[in-house]
């Protein structure tokens, strides 16, 4: 997914789908039911803010985070298309919120067959802040994980635009190492999603090697006889009960300038097939 930052206005952005965030102002009620919702969208433009306000007024809308509204062909606005995506309390209002506002976009207008937006970043939250914010949940919000399904709808984002205001140089930095972020998670998802049979010890490990060649990390192997020769036993008598050999895989990241000391080194375990929570319960109880 292309990601693009812009510093025009947001009503001057010309767009398949204009994106703002809607937030309620109101103050906390002891009743929930006496509260009444002050919803304004989050963004200083006049005319977003007009051409929302009939339908933020009407009481048609909740307020309730994740909530969306579309509009087509808002008035006095470029944009093909205006999404209103509730965030919630104003005040609670945090850039958690704001990469789960900005998934629920992905998500929403995708599955209208819509390949690009812009995303009007809301006030409140830093801009860089809210740049990593947007992308990051973009791109969690793009990950597809129907891949092996005959019947698979060919939807996703292809392109997003931040419009937003600060140092364009340090916005562009903000989002490609949020693009970093999202892409590693839905690569992490991407494995785990893999059934037992394509996803073995063997294949896992090319699927780092791959990764870590592609991303400038050091990698190495061992297999078997390494295994064995480390004296690593409990690896080794657990890997004896597949067919499929055992992989550790190391993965070494040095960047210029680290120092020699301390060393930090984060142990996991890659689990592609696990029988042992089933294999020792009784029938009855299963």
């Amino acid at each position: 997914m292309k990601t693009t930052i812009s510093l025009a206005t947001p009503a001057e952005v010309e767009t398949e789908a204009l994106v703002a965030v809607v937030l309620d102002h109101a103050e906390p009620a002891a009743n929930d039911k006496d509260k009444k919702p002050q919803l304004k969208v989050a963004t200083t433009d006049a005319a977003v803010q007009a051409v929302a306000a009939d339908l933020l007024s009407s009481g048609e809308v909740t307020g309730k985070p994740l909530e969306t509204n579309l509009l087509h062909k808002p008035a006095s606005l470029k944009a093909k298309r205006l999404l209103l995506i509730s965030g919630g309390s104003a005040k609670k209002f945090s850039s958690y919120d704001l990469r789960r506002v900005a998934g629920t976009a992905v998500r929403t207008l995708k599955a209208r067959g819509i390949r690009s937006f812009s995303f009007v970043a809301p006030q409140g939250i830093p801009a860089e802040e809210a740049t990593r914010a947007v992308v990051e949940g973009a791109f969690v919000g793009n990950f597809d994980p129907d891949y092996y399904r005959s019947d698979r709808k060919d939807q996703k984002i292809d392109a997003i635009t931040i419009v937003t205001t600060g140092e364009k140089a340090a916005l562009e930095k903000a989002a490609a190492e949020a693009e970093v972020l999202g892409e590693s998670q839905n690569f992490t998802r991407d494995l785990v999603n893999e059934p037992s049979n394509r996803m073995t010890p063997t294949i896992l490990a090319d699927r780092a090697t791959k990764m870590c060649a592609e991303t400038g990390l050091k990698c190495q192997v061992y297999g078997p006889d390494k295994i064995k020769e480390m004296k690593m036993g409990a690896f080794w008598s657990v890997a004896q009960g597949s067919d499929e050999p055992p992989a550790l895989i190391v993965m070494t990241y040095t960047p210029a300038g680290a120092p020699q000391k301390p060393v930090l080194g984060l142990v996991g375990k890659g689990i592609t097939f696990d029988t042992g929570g089933i294999s020792i319960k009784p029938a009855d109880v299963m």
